[in-house]
């Protein structure tokens, strides 16, 4: 019975190194905010969209389009730049969907609320 409390032990013991050895710290951000640093080491930062509306809305930046509900945001981390955007409401109109559109420079945390 010995053994096997042991073994047990042994085995449990490895497996809390081998996690503990799996963790990796986040790289902090240049100036003290924001999500750190790409792999090239180029600073990364927070561009978050933040619907208002009742109603769900396309989002398109930096190449990728995504539909968020109503009352609800969506995080994108990019690089430091100039990004274009646009955002395009998906129902919820009588004529015409709302559009909003723009560019943003990315050197912090930003964040672009709509309609």
């Amino acid at each position: 019975m010995k053994k096997v409390t042991k073994l047990i032990l042994v085995g449990l013991l490895m497996i809390s190194v081998g996690l503990l050895a799996g963790c990796k710290k986040d790289n902090p951000s240049p100036n003290g905010t924001g999500g750190g640093s790409s792999s090239n080491g180029t600073p990364t930062y927070e561009l978050r969209f933040t619907c208002t509306s009742d109603n769900p809305y396309l989002i398109e930046v930096d190449g990728n389009s995504d539909i968020i509900q109503g009352n609800s945001y969506k995080t994108y981390y990019l690089e430091k730049g100039t990004y274009s955007w646009k955002v395009t409401q998906q129902s919820g109109y009588v004529f015409y969907p709302t559009v909003k559109d723009g560019t943003v420079n990315l050197n912090a945390d930003k964040e672009i609320v709509f309609p």
